[in-house]
């Protein structure tokens, strides 16, 4: 409401208190002295009266605590339930994979000359050949083998972190159709990374397979999501698979246990296989060499010697170059005999070099794939790669890799094909087998040993799409799971498999059809004993048990056939040798194909779900929902509980049900239903859980602890007790008699109960988009529509009910710049690949070169991690205008007073333009012209100390400028006009901002909150939040005008009841004559008195928001969420926001920035929006008025409606995740992610919730102070 219309700013004819600000204080001391002595007259000669009139002089106004503290306890007991739900929920739906710590101890010396044993007599006895595989295959207590003979006795692994297929894929042959014209569809090399690191590819085609000759095998390396370092890390040496929610542990640190592999692994074995072949002199010194990406240490502690470990920070994305130089530096002297820094006794006697690079994934992350410092990069690997292979000798062997993949983008995190498709090449000097290629192998091994069954679970070759068929053939590429690598090296180095490997041989580096076999029995062999193992603690492969032992009986019966043939034809059996090769080949396709099928159904329940918990968990968050509703409920309308009733003199107050008046009462209520019903509920879960464990069965399928017990319990009993004994008044069937016969009903006009039952279909609409996954993945526009359809129909509605014409017009304006500033905001868009080709991204700057060639990676194009300079400039400028028009909505309220034109200018203005400058040094500093003239350095040092200047001006000095500074009102002295006035020489003062003065201080917290969430978005995202932030504004204005409505609306209705009363009045007068008695009258006036309290009491109900408002500003939030470059996927987490004030890695200030960038969009805007459309121009009820200010209330209706709508959200993903989906192909891909997002923006948007609600009490307890405003 402006203070103009409905809220006046109020007359008043004496100086108001000093806390009004300096304005008033000046005008003060301005003052003569005869002022400054009146003033201290009437201050002497009001503590006289005081003294002498006690009763006559107004008490203190009420403190606001109790009402305020009410408030953030309802909110905090809505939050209780979401935590506990989300607790139980995750425990059954996020499990991480059981992990076995057995390890394989193969005692049995290998033997090259090993044959298969004597098979059973009959090959038709199923029990008798699995009781040949048991025993005699056994190399426990059989002759079967565990290992092969080394073919090398050192290895040099080095992992580019983020090295992508096709930066090492050999280009297309030289027959192939290129075409540079793109109008043709031609493909061309991308001049960034194409072609560049060549030496895989051109060793690759120099490579022979024949005895002694170099060998090298190059291919596509598929990586299991989740795509994240340390995920990948324990996939390539232990051969499992990694669980999504694993992704968190990324993040974790060496010496927290966090991500540590505690499994078997091929690393450990051969450090073991070393130690236990060496002799006593060499101690434990294994020869095992690191140096690179700390996540190494997270993983292995104490893995590699101590004297020969080199880490280096990880998540330094600005430096490009340090770990690269480190691990180079370290690792050349191991191999090259000349280099200056090699030692004698320290550098020869090593048997694992480990190196893992960071720059293709710095850069990556920093300036996105296509970009000339890519180029560089991978030069620098090209020299590398060349002299590590200059250097090794021929029993060395070398594989280079990477863990995953990168978008155009340069993120990773999720399994879009470019992220997963990683690359890998192995190489040898002196081949990879005693034996040279077999002539009898006259195909690929690929082909050799697959089936169109296992082709049509797992192909060996795919397409690619970077490297698209034509040019490059059309039988694809080439490509290998990548915990294939496990078994692989471990049968090269003459180790045994490590126990819960589920990977397959790589059948290019066993060049003979006999080694073959013997690798895929032996790893065959081994897999099946861990999931036998795996499926005594763990039921979620039952389902498949009967297709692993089929599988397995096939596998066995071609090998008993194969060993039979074998023997016969060692007896002088006239077999034919194609026979046998028959033969051969059908026992390798036979246990390649158990092993395939096993990998395939264990990435089908790679996770555990255990139902009780999700189900515990679903029924805590759907009670926590229905307790939202009943507190909404008492807020607007009240809830019948037993309170305290009217203190009588001389009495003391009795208890009495009645309905809550106050928000303090509605907290009494609600903690009486709660209270004793949680304490009794969580003694009851502890006895529970205590019975379940003194039982002789030990699980009755309940597995949960006790904490579990008491929380579920506790939970569940107090919801239930709260929701029954009042839900039922919340429903309109109901309700008591006394509220439907007490007029409420006609309070509100027809359009406002549209708006209070359009907001829940939204919300319907949003939560049922998760129930189909093509819905679900285009979330961004369903939230341009929502905020499109919402703005004009509010606009409409508005516009139809706005009693004149000007605000009937300033209604259509407002809604025409609704509609307008979303549609802006709705422009900077990542997409993520599963929009594609419908989606384009906009926030990156396009390609550095026109040549680069167009992918189909996520964006859609070839977009790089580089923000437009033309988008940094408008940004600039945006955060010189941004606060002009937050000033612009302060002046229409008239409260553009006092300290707001300070702050606005001082404060805002120059935090803004920080913000947007920050980022204009973070793109000028790594130009290549920049680091030529020496001035990188020092940019980069004033680089962080903008960013540290602004996050210290905004939370320290504005913050406390804010809490301890007045509020926005002025006071102005005007002439007394009349001439009685002069007479008296009365002044009088008006006060600028009263009207709007909760309001208006609250609006200058917001401006502080979006700047530091300005500093911590990039550019486009920038722009996008800022337009964001003034359509929330707009849709504050728009909300007040919708309660203006409500407030006419009930005016109309007091004047025509008091019209009806004076024409009954006048009746009843003209029957008085008639009748000439005296009692009537009296009882007439009696009525009239009663009817005109009844009518202001029902005007003074406090009008709440609807729900159509409150769904509008979460949508903003969601708005300006996907707006500053983000979708529910990790890929686009910015983890480059983490050094925003530093190049290096700093607690808890990185996180907390990557936090604020995520998701604080998401978790403040809306609640602080919220808030202020609670306080905009809520004018101060001062004391002595006999009102107290009902907006205690009218924010527990509010900010539980914003949990409310992130609530349901919640349920709605859990729902359809944990019951309906869990199985679905894509649960992990889309749905996951999602709830992963619901479930932090349910828990910090009440967070933030709660701190709203307390920054308003500072406000509200300003005013109390100033004007004597009561609340309740």
């Amino acid at each position: 409401m402006s203070s103009s219309a409905l809220n006046p700013a109020p007359i008043l004819s004496t100086p108001q208190h000093p806390a009004f600000g300096n304005s008033a204080l000046r005008h003060r001391h301005r003052s003569s002295s005869d002022s400054s002595h009146a003033s201290d007259s009437s201050h002497s000669s009001h503590s006289s009266y005081a003294t002498r009139h006690p009763d006559r002089v107004p008490q203190k106004a009420a403190s606001p605590n109790a009402a305020f503290g009410s408030v953030l306890g309802l909110l905090s007991l809505v939050l209780v339930y979401t935590v506990v739900g989300l607790w139980l929920f995750v425990k059954g739906f996020l499990l991480t994979r059981h992990e076995l710590v057995g390890v394989n101890e193969c005692a049995r010396p290998f033997n090259r000359e090993w044959n298969l044993p004597t098979p059973p007599m009959s090959l038709d006895d199923d029990a008798a050949l699995l009781k040949w595989a048991d025993t005699v295959l056994n190399p426990t207590v059989g002759m079967g083998e565990c290992r092969l003979a080394p073919t090398h006795s050192k290895a040099v692994v080095l992992i580019i972190d983020a090295l992508r297929y096709d930066f090492i894929a050999p280009p297309p042959p030289p027959t192939a159709p290129t075409s540079n014209d793109e109008e043709e569809g031609g493909w061309t090399a991308n001049p960034f990374y194409h072609n560049i690191l060549s030496l895989p590819s051109s060793l690759t085609a120099q490579a022979d397979f024949s005895s002694g000759a170099p060998a090298s095998f190059l291919a596509h390396f598929a990586a299991d999501p989740p795509t994240t370092t340390l995920q990948r890390l324990k996939g390539l040496t232990t051969g499992t698979l990694p669980t999504f929610v694993e992704a968190g542990a990324n993040f974790g640190s060496a010496g927290t246990g966090v991500g540590r592999v505690n499994e078997d692994n091929w690393i450990a074995q051969f450090k073991r296989f070393i130690l236990s072949s060496s002799s006593s002199e060499e101690g434990k010194r294994a020869g095992l060499v690191f140096a690179g990406d700390d996540t190494w240490c997270t993983v292995f502690p104490g893995l590699f010697d101590e004297d020969t470990n080199w880490s280096y920070d990880s998540f330094n994305v600005e430096d490009l170059d340090t770990v690269d130089r480190g691990v180079e530096s370290k690792l050349l002297p191991f191999l090259q005999v000349d280099h200056p820094e090699t030692k004698a006794g320290v550098h020869d006697a090593w048997r694992l070099l480990v190196g893992h690079t960071l720059g293709v994934d710095h850069v990556g992350h920093r300036f996105g794939a296509s970009h000339p410092k890519m180029k560089i990069k991978l030069q620098e690997m090209q020299t590398f790669l060349q002299n590590v292979t200059d250097a090794i000798d021929q029993e060395t062997l070398v594989i280079l890799m990477g863990d995953h993949g990168m978008d155009e983008r340069g993120d990773h995190g999720g399994d879009a094909e470019l992220e997963v498709g990683a690359g890998i090449w192995m190489y040898s000097k002196g081949g990879f087998g005693q034996l040279g290629r077999d002539p009898t192998l006259k195909m690929d091994p690929a082909q050799y040993i697959s089936t169109d069954q296992v082709e049509a679970m797992l192909p060996s070759r795919i397409p690619f799409s970077p490297l698209p068929s034509p040019p490059y053939p059309q039988e694809n590429h080439r490509s290998i799971p990548q915990i294939d690598l496990v078994p692989t090296i471990s049968i090269l180095l003459g180790l045994p498999i490590p126990y819960n490997n589920l990977g397959s041989i790589i059948p290019d580096l066993f060049p003979h059809p006999h080694l073959l076999l013997r690798a895929l029995r032996i790893t065959a062999t081994q897999m099946r004993t861990y999931l036998k193992t795996y499926s005594t603690h763990s039921p979620d492969l039952a389902a498949f048990s009967s297709e692993f032992e089929e599988s397995w009986l096939t596998a066995v019966r071609a090998d008993a056939h194969l060993a039979s043939l074998l023997h016969n034809s060692g007896k002088g059996s006239s077999k034919n040798q194609e026979e046998i090769e028959e033969a051969l080949r059908r026992a390798a396709q036979a246990y390649h194909g158990f092993n395939r099928l096993s990998l395939v159904r264990a990435r089908e329940v790679w996770a555990q779900f255990d139902m009780i918990k999700i189900g515990l968990g679903l029924m805590v968050l759907v009670l926590g929902l229905a307790v939202g509703w009943v507190i909404r409920y008492g807020a607007q309308e009240g809830l019948v509980g037993r309170l305290g009733g009217v203190r009588e003199e001389g009495e003391e107050t009795k208890e009495e049900v009645r309905k809550s008046e106050t928000t303090t009462e509605l907290f009494a209520i609600v903690s009486q239903a709660t209270l004793r019903p949680a304490l009794i509920g969580g003694i009851a879960g502890l006895g529970l859980h205590v019975g379940t464990a003194l039982l002789p069965v030990k699980s009755l399928g309940l597995n949960l602890t006790l904490v579990d017990s008491v929380l579920a319990t506790a939970s569940i009993s107090s919801a239930l007790s709260l929701v029954i004994s009042h839900f039922p008044q919340t429903l309109p069937f109901c309700k008591p008699a006394t509220d439907h016969d007490d007029g409420d009903n006609d309070d509100v006009p027809a359009t406002t109960n549209f708006l209070n039952n359009f907001g829940w279909l939204v919300l319907l609409l949003h939560a049922a988009l998760f129930a189909s996954n093509s819905f679900l993945v285009f979330e961004d526009r369903f939230v341009l529509l929502c905020l499109a359809t919402l703005s004009l129909i509010r606009g409409l509605l508005l516009m139809g009910s706005s009693p004149d014409t000007r605000t009937k017009i300033r209604a259509g304006f407002l809604t025409l710049v609704s509609l307008i500033l979303v549609r802006l905001g709705s422009i900077p868009r990542v997409c993520r690949e599963e929009q594609l080709p419908y989606c384009t991204s906009t926030f990156f700057s396009s390609s550095t070169s026109s040549t680069t060639t167009t992918t189909t990676g996520e964006g859609g194009g070839s977009s790089a991690a580089l923000n437009s300079p033309y988008v940094m400039v408008a940004s600039y400028l945006f955060a010189y205008i941004l606060p002009s028009i937050v000033a612009q909505f302060l002046r229409h309220s008239k409260s553009n007073v006092g300290i707001a034109p300070v702050f606005l200018k001082w404060i805002l203005r120059p935090t803004l333009m920080l913000g947007s400058g920050y980022w204009i040094l973070d793109y000028v500093t790594p130009l290549d012209s920049v680091a030529q003239s020496g001035w990188s350095e020092t940019l980069e040092w004033v680089k962080g100390w903008v960013a540290k200047a602004d996050l210290i001006i905004l939370i320290v000095l504005a913050m406390a400028f804010w809490i301890f500074a007045p509020l926005c009102l002025e006071i102005r002295r005007e002439k007394p006009t009349t001439t009685s006035e002069q007479e008296e020489n009365k002044e009088k003062v008006t006060i600028l901002g009263y009207a709007n003065s909760l309001g208006s201080s609250y609006l200058l917290l917001i401006s502080i909150v979006a700047s530091v969430l300005w500093l911590c978005t990039q550019p486009s995202g920038q722009l996008g939040m800022g337009v964001g932030m003034v359509a929330g504004l707009v849709g504050v204005e728009l909300g007040d005008g919708e309660r203006d409505v409500v407030v006419l609306h009930r005016q109309r209705r007091i004047a025509y009841a008091l019209q009806n009363k004076a024409a009954t009045e006048e009746n009843d007068k003209a029957k008085i004559k008639k009748k000439s008695t005296t009692t009537t009258p009296l009882a007439l006036e009696q009525s009239r008195l009663d009817s005109e309290e009844a009518t202001q009491q029902r005007n003074r109900k406090a009008i709440h928001h609807s729900s159509t408002e409150i769904g509008f500003l979460m949508l903003i939030g969601y708005l300006c969420f996907f707006s500053t470059g983000h979708q529910s996927t990790l890929p686009t987490i910015q983890w480059r926001i983490a050094f925003l004030t530093s190049s290096k890695l700093s607690y808890p200030l990185s996180p907390l920035l990557v936090v604020m960038n995520t998701f604080g969009h998401l978790t403040v805007l809306p609640p602080l929006l919220t808030v202020v459309s609670v306080l905009w121009n809520a004018t101060p009820l001062p004391r002595g008025s006999g009102r107290k200010m009902k907006t205690s209330s009218q924010l527990v209706s509010a900010l539980v409606m914003v949990g409310l709508y992130n609530g349901v959200l919640l349920v709605s993903i859990a729902g359809l995740g944990g019951l309906v989906f869990r199985r679905h192909l894509m649960l992990f891909k889309v749905w996951t992610p999602r709830f992963m997002l619901a479930a932090v923006v349910a828990v910090l948007g009440q967070v933030g919730g709660l701190l709203a609600a307390l920054a308003a009490w500072l406000v509200g307890g300003k005013v109390n102070q100033i004007f004597g405003s009561e609340f309740v």
